[in-house]
């Protein structure tokens, strides 16, 4: 073994090795050296891509042949048809197609190519048919040999085809079998045995049933913000991948920090050709700085083996100092300087500095496997401390540092993922920058996202607390099914576990909220259920994310009360304590600009209030010429709304704090001007509502209550993205549009901003609030009493503030009876404005 390590530097003596070491050793990079990422891959290692964009033409059908078209790879069944100009009704989106096209979902489909290979990659000691995702129930065969089935969306597939593939005139053929059709005959085979609910979702969802007995986006089957196109097809990549020895499919990265030094562990998972054989060869590990030069090298000779599964995992440990001297020359002109290590930090709180790591293989001098990925230096904890008062506090602490979460919850960009371009997703990714949010939760009913959206987090210094794609629902414990999760929840560690900016595993969506609340009428079997629960998430999920990532912290839901939900059983007996963990909290019925009925939780990771969709967004869905298209009360927008009671509740809402439109709402030829007019109405009163909550959870970040409520780290609002044009609860609306709610947000996510707020006491408070000390500023702080029907304040006060300050004190107080009496206002005509003058 050789490790080529630089510890210190600007003195003669390491400048004359430096010297001796680049003319003797002129066929290694030296630090300073800079960064060529290895592109070519020796003739053992090939992955060759059976895409369509790659030249492959692949053909769907249905299965009796009255149905044939051209197929795409990576794709999905609606989308051909619509490409194929089959679907006749107009876009998938466009007004009532979500149901005019549930065709499609009923029946079964094929899809088939023919192919030839290079003659080289045929007798390769390891030739592979990979499938990088199914969507999702198919049996798969070659040449007329049956391969196999694949059962799950979130899961990758292999299949060893040495002895099937021929040069010329190969067929792959791929049948699927409908969703809707499969998860409804074991939910049927369940029941001889005991249901495992929701027996269906609600009627207003306009959706399919029982898609938690199916392994594919669980929201694909409707949810109450989106339809149900519950698709199938190649969602992503098929590939023919041949390899004499090995290649690399995963590299597991964990950084912590040892004294001063930083301390890598590295896994490499790799596949094999053989089970069983022993392969002989070399590592290489380079890391490179965001400059591509080079800061360390470690060199290995070591053997693999492949088990049962032709799979293997070698193991390596580096110590990187904290100061790493760097070199650069030119010649023999040599200029040396230190670096230190630049830790990976999230949004707001320092760079989201990333590093190259280079890792290859080689046997007998030749590269066999190579790959590269971006890493960042950096720890994470979870810090559940005792608190005298009662409770315990909940939060992410990166790199030392406390981090209160600023952002949004995540769902899929769109129902047919394979429709989400890198570019669209790092609009909106880049929008939560721009929004100065610095955490998204990766919500459990979607997928698990594509390499580039934790790439472009991992860029952006974004947060992401990462669901397991369960959501509301019970689940089977079945062999078959916890076998297919297993597989899933190691795959996706695997693939993702190297992502700095994944912070947080959590095992499901709301699902120990459901068991305890009797969401689903569980309570007459609660010990049932709650075995299955254990089972599926405790003993299968967390397990296999304890061995597989022991680098960062897992809950089992959100919500949950964290260690306390583990102490009593893993099912709290109030899962939505403000003393513990993190709540999901929505109450459509009070005064949403009033803070007084919002709870002071640990961490708040969803809340939120619906809003119509836009004029601009509305129009590409509704028929320009239909009047009913256009009314609130019309077929298309009750179609579009899946939240039961939705509309009524936003009307509330609008006329309890804004009043109703004076144009009538669902008669005549008013009513196109009655939903333009609830369409700002609802846009406007969703941002200040959501305004008005972030605040108040910004707020108690530094306050504890008399109960011992308070000190929040999280404010993560339901939800920042749409899958398609309805009512939501969205701040973007599907195609990347604003609402007002995302630029409030520029506002009320600010580093430092003021708060003006109504205390539990009658008196009226400002804050100065701030996510880290050094935002704090000095100046001038004023309070302007204003009345809705005038320009000019009633009255101003000014406050001034100093960098001193005590996080959580008010810098300005009155009594708020005082203030009505010296301005003549009433509660119901008061408005407060605060700003400060530095």
């Amino acid at each position: 073994m050789t490790m080529k390590q630089v510890a210190c530097a600007n003195n003669w003596s390491l400048f004359w090795m430096l010297i001796l070491s680049c003319c003797c050793c002129c066929c290694h990079l030296m630090p300073g050296d800079t960064f060529r990422p290895s592109a070519v891959v020796s003739a053992e290692n090939v992955r060759l891509d059976l895409t369509t964009a790659n030249g492959y033409p692949w053909r769907a059908s249905l299965p009796n042949g009255s149905l044939v078209f051209e197929g795409h790879v990576p794709g999905g069944i609606y989308t051909d048809l619509e490409r194929a100009s089959i679907l006749r009704s107009g876009p998938l989106l466009y007004r009532f197609n979500d149901g005019n096209y549930r065709w499609v979902a009923f029946n079964d489909w094929n899809y088939e190519l023919d192919f030839d290979v290079d003659s080289n990659l045929v007798n390769q000691p390891g030739v592979f048919l990979v499938f990088h995702g199914v969507d999702t129930i198919a049996q798969i065969s070659l040449n007329g040999f049956f391969l196999g089935e694949t059962d799950n969306m979130f899961v990758r597939y292999r299949f060893n085809v040495r002895n099937l593939l021929k040069v010329e005139g190969n067929q792959l053929r791929v049948q699927f079998r409908s969703p809707v059709t499969v998860s409804r005959n074991r939910y049927e085979q369940q029941l001889m045995d005991y249901i495992v609910p929701p027996r269906c979702v609600p009627p207003e969802y306009q959706g399919e049933c029982h898609a938690n007995f199916i392994r594919k986006m669980q929201a694909s089957f409707s949810w109450d913000w989106g339809p149900a196109f519950p698709s199938m097809g190649l969602w992503k990549a098929v590939s023919l991948e041949t390899y004499q020895s090995i290649t690399l499919r995963d590299v597991y990265v964990e950084t912590s920090l040892d004294g001063s030094d930083w301390q890598v562990d590295l896994r490499m998972h790799c596949e094999t050709a053989y089970i069983g054989a022993t392969h002989s060869g070399t590592w290489r590990i380079q890391i490179f700085d965001n400059k591509d030069v080079l800061i360390h090298e470690f060199i290995n000779d070591s053997l693999i083996s492949g088990d049962e599964e032709r799979e293997a995992t070698v193991r390596f440990q580096l110590k990187i100092g904290a100061d790493q001297v760097r070199s650069s020359y030119y010649y023999l002109v040599f200029t040396f300087y230190a670096c230190e290590i630049e830790p990976w930090m999230p949004n707001g709180y320092g760079n989201p500095t990333l590093y190259n790591l280079s890792v290859s293989y080689s046997e007998n001098e030749q590269v066999a496997t190579t790959k590269n990925i971006r890493i960042g230096f950096r720890t994470v904890v979870l810090v559940e401390d005792d608190l005298q008062t009662g409770g315990r506090t909940f939060y992410l602490q990166v790199n030392d540092v406390p981090i209160f979460l600023k952002g949004s919850n995540w769902i899929p960009a769109d129902v047919l993922p394979e429709l989400v371009t890198p570019e669209y997703i790092r609009d909106l990714l880049t929008s939560c920058v721009d929004a100065n949010m610095n955490s998204l939760r990766v919500w459990g009913g979607g997928i698990y996202e594509l390499d580039e959206f934790y790439q472009t987090a991992d860029e952006l210094g974004i947060l992401v607390w990462q669901d397991f794609m369960f959501a509301c629902s019970m689940y089977p414990t079945t062999s078959w099914f916890l076998e297919s999760v297993s597989i899933e929840v190691l795959q996706q560690v695997r693939r993702l576990q190297a992502h700095p900016s994944v912070v947080l595993w959590a095992g499901n969506n709301e699902n120990e909220a459901a068991l305890r609340g009797n969401w689903y009428g569980t309570l007459g079997d609660f010990n049932l259920y709650r075995q299955d629960y254990i089972i599926l998430y405790v003993d299968t999920i967390r397990e296999i994310v304890r061995r597989e990532d022991p680098s960062r912290p897992f809950v089992v839901s959100s919500p949950s009360n964290g260690k306390l939900s583990e102490e009593e059983g893993h099912i709290a007996r109030d899962p939505y304590s403000e003393l513990y963990g993190d709540v999901h909290y929505y109450n459509y019925y009070a005064n949403s600009w009033n803070c007084s009925s919002f709870p002071k939780p640990r961490m708040s990771t969803e809340y939120g209030f619906q809003a119509l969709p836009s004029v601009y967004s509305w129009a590409t869905v509704a028929d320009p010429s239909n009047d009913d298209d256009w009314s609130f009360n019309g077929a298309l927008l009750s179609n579009r709304q899946h939240h039961p009671l939705g509309n009524f509740e936003m009307e509330l809402q609008v006329n309890s704090r804004l009043g109703l439109p004076k144009s009538n709402l669902s008669t005549g030829t008013e009513k196109r001007t009655g939903l333009e007019d609830m369409i700002y109405l609802t846009q406007m009163h969703q941002a200040q509502a959501i305004k008005t909550q972030t605040l108040h959870y910004r707020r108690h970040k530094y306050q504890l209550s008399e109960n011992g409520a308070g000190l929040t780290m999280a404010a993560l609002y339901w939800q920042l993205n749409d899958i398609w044009q309805a009512p939501s609860w969205a701040s973007i609306e599907y195609g990347g549009r604003w609402k007002p709610l995302h630029y409030f947000a520029v506002d009320f996510f600010a580093p430092f901003l003021c708060i003006l707020t109504e205390l539990d006491d009658g008196t009226v408070a400002a804050f100065v609030h701030f996510d880290r000390q050094q935002d704090l500023v000095a100046g001038i702080l004023t309070v302007s009493i204003r009345s809705w029907d005038l320009l000019d304040p009633l009255a101003s006060f000014s406050s001034p503030v100093d960098q001193d300050v005590m996080a959580g004190e008010p810098v300005w107080i009155r009594s708020l009876n005082q203030l009505l009496d010296e301005t003549g206002c009433t509660r119901e005509t008061l408005y407060g404005d605060v700003h400060l003058s530095l």
